[in-house]
């Protein structure tokens, strides 16, 4: 897969995005950038496109060193069209009944995971790095696909109408609702992070030995110096705390959407989640 190539513009809107992730983590390389300067002494704009990479470059070097959500947030946001161009333009040439989405979602959870894999040692680092990602997995989709497609072939003894294939609205339809999927996840993902960081660091250490690295409860026990009971009450209140949380701050984004003289209806997650979205966007800052 060849890297497809954007130009991120330095926009208002994107340097006071990086100003203020400069103000919340800071990193001097953000602040730079926002003020239109080379991230690093040795660094210098030949051209549009080497700012634009040094700002993703930038922004997952930020991600890697801090975990901040709010990093990966945007980092997400400025990248996601390109990569799920690439992905269309691969797919078009393999016949393959896969969604792109789902695979544009797999590829930011793979970065997600692993920012401790990256290297940001030239502009073009994080560009490079992300299509391989996108890549390889697009290629594990299309092993799975040509899996199930030679196990049917072996189960059919005869050739049936393909009954996947979507009508033109339908299509539309899909891509809409993926891409409203693709930005709640990273809405959750962003509010999950947000209330995992107000744990004490032992509810923290507690649930990344128990959820993340699937260490046994005695195991985790004996590396935190506690005795097993106490360690399933310190993972049970983590838990309380972070959904608690969670479920707060949600209901706060829900509530400009309503009017006060509104009758309150059921919310559906559809729903939810397209209001919360566009509550988020328009607040620079929501407390939970």
């Amino acid at each position: 897969m060849h890297s497809a190539v954007t130009m991120l513009e330095l926009t208002p809107a994107l340097r006071a995005r990086l100003l203020e992730l400069w103000e919340r983590i800071g990193d001097p390389a953000l602040k730079l950038l926002s003020e239109g300067l080379p991230p690093r002494a040795a660094v210098a704009f030949e051209t549009k496109q080497d700012r634009s990479d040094w700002i993703s470059t930038c922004l997952m070097e930020a991600y890697k060193n801090t975990g901040d959500a709010a990093v990966f947030a945007l980092l997400f946001e400025l990248n996601h069209p390109v990569f799920l161009l690439a992905v269309h333009g691969q797919m078009r040439r393999a016949s393959y009944h896969i969604d792109p989405a789902d695979v544009l979602q797999e590829v930011f959870l793979n970065i997600y995971r692993y920012p401790h894999h990256f290297h940001s040692d030239r502009a073009d680092a994080f560009r490079n790095w992300g299509h391989r990602i996108a890549r390889n997995t697009l290629l594990k989709f299309m092993r799975s696909e040509s899996r199930r497609q030679r196990q049917q072939s072996l189960d059919d003894e005869f050739q049936c109408a393909d009954e996947r294939a979507h009508s033109p609205l339908r299509s539309a339809i899909d891509v809409e609702g993926a891409e409203l999927v693709n930005r709640a996840y990273v809405l959750y993902l962003t509010l999950y992070l947000r209330h995992f960081g107000k744990l004490s660091p032992k509810e923290q250490r507690a649930l990344t030995m128990v959820e993340v690295e699937g260490h046994s409860y005695r195991h985790a026990a004996d590396e935190l110096g506690i005795k097993v009971e106490n360690l399933k009450m310190v993972v049970f209140r983590g838990r309380r705390k972070v959904f608690r949380g969670m479920s707060n701050t949600l209901a706060m984004l829900a509530m400009p959407a309503m009017d006060a003289g509104s009758v309150v209806q059921p919310w559906t997650p559809r729903t939810l989640a397209r209001n919360s979205l566009g509550n988020l966007h328009s607040q620079p800052e929501c407390s939970s």
